[in-house]
């Protein structure tokens, strides 16, 4: 009679442990993997971000202006510079290869209306690849939640209609003096005399773009490989998708807004600084929405004003980092220890 072999109950036990051992050994090399992956992809897009502004730099004599503030959507009938509502984002959509986004409704006058029909809500509800991190979301659209509606320019986008909207993950530097942010006008005709404050005076500002700028590579003294053009930007985890972190309600392509621009921290005359350290992603932990950081464990990725990348540590000596949102500090960032 022939005799029957096979596994024991006791055999198959130890084989599983075995397998489930090699698994959990495997596991945390699998995940820094994909990390690095996430982190390579994410500095890819800085870099692309980061040539973009350069070649507006050489078209339009300046590096991308950040608009009108927080009302205002782009308009492709008004250019670049300063008589451009639109933020920093949109500016650099035609050397992003994203120029069908940005002319959308040239040629056209602008209607403002709350009509489903405006179809410059293809601008705001088309996802925008390279403003998203992978380390944190996809580049998909996001609900409107927090504000009735969208912009002075662009009223058809608002709650009522359940309106969606791109986002970003990247803020542009606007300097370590914080002059706050701004509405802008309520009109196209309150814009000729309306009152920018600070925002009118660059030797105010030290960042390299906010509300009507228009900084030259030039202006940048301190030197372009050690002032930071666009990094990544804090967010609470809780808030990644609904749109109620205060860095992220509104959309990509806006005017001056904490939703798109960051500051190393609030100088003032007087030399009291107040820097804002960068910070990793924590659940819970809300912040001004002016703070840059990001997802990735211990870091968080900018670009220079060169177009160099670099992967700055969550424990970067603060002033250090303060001295990094300034174009014209008479010092260089990242020479302090």
């Amino acid at each position: 009679m022939r005799e029957r072999r096979g596994f024991t109950l006791v055999e198959l036990l130890v084989v599983i442990a075995i397998i489930g051992v090699l698994v959990a050994l495997l596991l945390p090399a699998i995940q820094a993997a994909r990390e690095s992956a996430r982190r390579m992809h994410c500095v890819n897009q800085l870099k692309q971000l980061g040539l973009a502004s350069l070649n507006h730099e050489s078209v339009h004599g300046h590096l991308p202006s950040s608009g009108w503030g927080w009302r205002w959507q782009g308009d492709p009938n008004l250019g670049y510079g300063k008589k451009q509502p639109g933020g920093w984002a949109y500016n650099l959509l035609e050397y992003l290869e994203q120029g069908s986004i940005r002319n959308i409704g040239r040629g056209t006058p602008v209607v403002v209306s709350y009509s489903r029909d405006d179809p410059r809500l293809r601008m705001v509800t088309t996802p925008i690849v390279g403003f998203n991190c992978p380390a944190r979301r996809p580049a998909e659209l996001y609900p409107l939640t927090r504000n009735s509606y969208l912009a002075e320019n662009l009223k058809s986008c608002n709650t009522r209609f359940d309106c969606e909207v791109a986002r970003s993950d990247y803020q542009i530097n606007s300097g370590n003096r914080r002059a706050g942010e701004t509405t802008g006008p309520g009109s196209y005709d309150a814009a000729e005399t309306f009152s920018w404050g600070r925002f009118e005076d660059a030797n105010e500002m030290s960042g390299i773009s906010y509300a009507r700028s228009e900084i030259r590579l030039a202006q940048i003294t301190d030197g372009t490989s050690t002032t930071m053009l666009v990094g990544e930007k804090y967010l609470n985890p809780d808030r990644y998708l609904d749109g109620r972190d205060l860095a992220d309600d509104q959309n990509t392509l806006l005017g001056m807004d904490r939703d798109v621009n960051g500051f190393t921290g609030t100088g003032s005359d007087n030399n009291d600084n107040e820097s804002y350290p960068p910070q990793q992603d924590r659940p819970g932990l809300i912040l001004t929405g002016y703070e840059f950081g990001s997802a990735h464990p211990g870091i968080f990725n900018i670009v220079y004003c060169d177009g160099s990348t670099s992967s700055i540590s969550f424990d970067i000596d603060e002033l250090a980092f303060f001295l990094l949102g300034g174009r014209n500090d008479g010092e260089r960032g990242s020479t302090l220890p």
